[in-house]
């Protein structure tokens, strides 16, 4: 399947890249604007909606869950930490098979399909009275629905929509996500509070399958299938009568590749740009840059991780009620949207790797303080900085489609999957070890404050790839 991503799939990426050079839609029938809005713009609210509410109570509700479930099914914090653990060590080994599956079949019907099995999920785990009947469904049924069903997909399709405007797009779409989560979360630890955890899984569950599954049937593979092309920009002119209408997009193909062809340019050593071209899978795998990214976001995910699950009882442990530290970690994901905003419009100026290593310092000196401090508002102060965190998401993967273009996105994201999600299995479980044998989460603070400065690092270094120009013939 590599063979054919790389041969094959180069073909049809150049016949594609002639098409729509020179606006030639692969579909005619279907080209059409919505209300005279480029149809990318569609495909960012129905993601920011799809990530806003689904996304927030998949990834970021589990926290609130936590301390209900284990008091329920008498647990540990280390055994509580598992499912979320597990569930990431299944998506390693699905990443890159969603991955590949999304950038061949599309979107729209997996992000559908999965979506409506997440939901299906929460009812059955509204049912479990176990931890193993709790952990077989949120293994078998809600991890596995949710890997294709929101951020994958979501930010796949972004990328073949969007170009020039590819970090505001994606930064709309994680700020979607979080302020979805300063509004779900609190909402959904009162829920829990006032029925219990079941109930309250029963409904997000019901939620799924009618408010958020639909919301997948707005999704389009790319903005040429539409007689449309990225970032709603018009077609190139028309070649002179007489000239070959292959020249003009190989012209323009040489003209965007020389900088990565020749290696890097001045300006490319202070600012990764976006890729016109698409790499091929084993080509990107060869290159320093993709093993470089893949180490940064291996360490700003098992810091993330390990906070993400812990976070309403790391504040609970420093004094905090868990209604208190729900709203705080509210007030968190509120905070972020501005910031993620912001992040993603200067990325698309001033490039995305030099704003990874400010948010990344800026969320390892949170951790630090986290560890240190006590009280509500220097908590809440401290909390504030972990922004940079929230804001990197979107960043990160808009890397990859600027580093190695549009047409393998989702298999090479999914093949960073194994690794980042390795450290997502083990961070959590060893968090919560860390509590249950101490009694305290100052060394997980300090420990995640280390990693977090050692990503920043990281992306300060990361530099575009470069092709080796073909041997002269």
């Amino acid at each position: 399947m590599d063979d054919a991503g790389d041969g094959g799939g180069a073909a049809a990426g150049t016949a594609g890249a002639r098409a729509e050079a020179v606006g030639r839609p692969e579909n005619p029938a279907r080209t059409r604007r919505k209300g005279g809005i480029f149809y990318g713009w569609w495909i960012v609210v129905a993601s920011s909606f799809s990530n806003g509410i689904g996304g927030s109570i998949q990834w970021q509700g589990f926290t609130v869950f936590f301390l209900p479930v284990a008091s329920t099914l008498g647990l540990s914090h280390a055994a509580t930490s598992v499912p979320f653990s597990l569930a990431r060590a299944e998506n390693g080994v699905l990443g890159p098979i969603t991955g590949w599956l999304i950038d061949r079949v599309g979107v729209r019907p997996l992000m559908f399909a999965g979506t409506v099995v997440v939901g299906i999920g929460y009812i059955l785990l509204s049912r479990t009275n176990s931890y193993a009947s709790f952990l077989a469904v949120y293994l078998l049924v809600i991890s596995i629905g949710a890997s294709t069903a929101f951020m994958q997909a979501a930010t796949t399709a972004l990328n073949h929509w969007f170009i020039r405007k590819r970090g505001l797009a994606m930064a709309i779409n994680s700020a979607a996500f979080r302020l979805g989560g300063a509004i779900v979360i609190p909402l959904l630890a009162y829920m829990i509070i006032r029925v219990g955890w079941q109930t309250a899984s029963l409904w997000v569950g019901i939620l799924m399958i009618v408010v958020v599954a639909p919301i997948a049937l707005v999704f389009r593979r790319t903005p040429e299938s539409m007689g449309l092309r990225p970032d709603g920009d018009p077609p190139p002119p028309a070649p002179a009568a007489g000239a070959n209408p292959a020249a003009v997009p190989a012209a323009a193909s040489s003209t965007a590749s020389a900088g990565l062809r020749s290696g890097p340019s001045r300006h490319l050593s202070s600012r990764i740009a976006a890729t016109t071209e698409d790499w091929g899978i084993k080509e990107a795998l060869r290159t320093r840059a993709y093993w470089v990214l893949t180490a940064g976001t291996v360490l700003r995910m098992a810091a993330h991780g390990a906070v993400g699950v812990h976070l309403v009882p790391m504040l609970v442990s420093r004094g905090q009620s868990e209604q208190s530290a729900a709203i705080m970690v509210g007030a968190l994901a509120g905070f972020s949207v501005p910031i993620i905003l912001i992040f993603g419009m200067l990325g698309d100026r001033i490039g995305r790797a030099r704003l990874l290593t400010v948010g990344y310092m800026s969320s390892s000196l949170s951790l630090l303080l986290m560890a240190l401090v006590g009280g509500t508002w220097p908590l809440m102060l401290a909390l504030l900085l972990w922004a940079g965190s929230e804001a990197g998401a979107s960043l990160n993967w808009a890397l990859v489609g600027d580093l190695f273009g549009r047409r393998n996105f989702a298999t090479l994201r999914g093949m960073l999957a194994p690794m980042y999600n390795a450290a997502l299995v083990v961070t959590p479980i060893l968090a919560g070890l860390v509590f249950d044998r101490t009694g305290t989460y100052t060394p997980a603070l300090f420990a995640g404050s280390a990693i977090m400065a050692a990503a920043a690092v990281v992306f300060f270094v990361l530099k575009p790839p470069v092709r080796r120009a073909a041997p002269a013939q």
